[in-house]
């Protein structure tokens, strides 16, 4: 794997922001042992997976906390991880565009600088807590430009974590008056059901979704009605549930499963 750290100047957001890049090179493991490694070639573009953190987190830290690297490495997969503070992927009331960051900027910027494909079918998203919420966010915001989207231990309805953060039975670092004008998002395109329910209206293409949560974790509860509410909408949704809490272990051992999962070539991809 190339490895970038890339600091950049941001329209969007008014600020100076970091994003972390894998991009699929030929290591020595391929070339010791006579792998395939003729992937890394002119005209190459390749499938890539937007990497989403969670409340309290960073852009850094999936590559800090998880073998990410070694597992889309052993997929030919590039990786883009962005920031987003504690915005919920939202464009913040009183705050920074964060949607209009992740959907809209930051794709025509990392297409350019490195050999990412643009098509829908060879492009992902993934998080674990608020970027599993973020996740389903940009996938059904957008689903013209994700063909599958995959949600982590994911504050999957935004309704019931705002219900629950504001009773204190779910803690966060979440200012709802900055992130929403309306501070109830229930109805609003924050609501990922009242999302789908747009999409199907407009016969827009819907993303698969791949939903993992451990059952002693304190989001589990909202992650089984959040099933109920994906098979109820007609979603082509794959569950797993596993013992499990909200942590790292969790987390690194069940994104290799969504790696599995995506559709995936295992090669480099041709832009036609």
């Amino acid at each position: 794997m190339a490895f970038f750290q890339v600091n950049f100047f941001s329209p969007s957001l008014c600020f100076n922001t970091d994003i972390c890049v894998f991009v699929p090179t030929p290591n020595s493991d391929e070339i010791l042992n006579h792998k395939k490694s003729d992937y890394f070639k002119d005209g190459a573009k390749f499938q890539t997976l937007y990497l989403l953190h969670g409340a309290y987190g960073d852009y850094t830290d999936w590559f800090r906390l998880t073998g990410i690297e070694r597992y889309a490495q052993e997929h030919k997969l590039a990786v883009v991880m962005p920031s987003a503070s504690n915005s919920f992927y939202q464009n913040m009331y009183k705050g920074s565009a964060y949607l209009t960051y992740l959907l809209e900027e930051l794709p025509e910027f990392v297409t350019k600088l490195f050999p990412l494909s643009k098509k829908r079918e060879n492009t992902f998203v993934a998080g674990l807590s608020m970027g599993g919420y973020g996740a389903l966010r940009l996938a059904f915001q957008k689903p013209e430009q994700f063909a599958a989207c995959a949600t982590l231990s994911g504050a999957v309805d935004i309704v019931a974590v705002k219900r629950d953060t504001d009773k204190g039975t779910i803690d966060g670092p979440f200012c709802w008056n900055a992130i929403f004008e309306n501070t109830e998002p229930e109805g609003t395109q924050a609501d990922i059901f009242e999302l789908i329910k747009r999409d199907k209206e407009a016969g827009l293409p819907l993303p698969k979704v791949f939903q993992s949560c451990g059952t002693e974790d304190f989001i589990y509860p909202i992650n089984v009605e959040g099933k109920k509410a994906f098979e109820k909408a007609g979603i082509d949704l794959t569950y797993e549930e596993h013992p499990g809490i909200h942590d790292w272990d969790y987390w690194d051992t069940h994104i290799r499963r969504v790696l599995d999962w995506l559709p995936l070539n295992n090669d480099s991809v041709e832009e036609g």
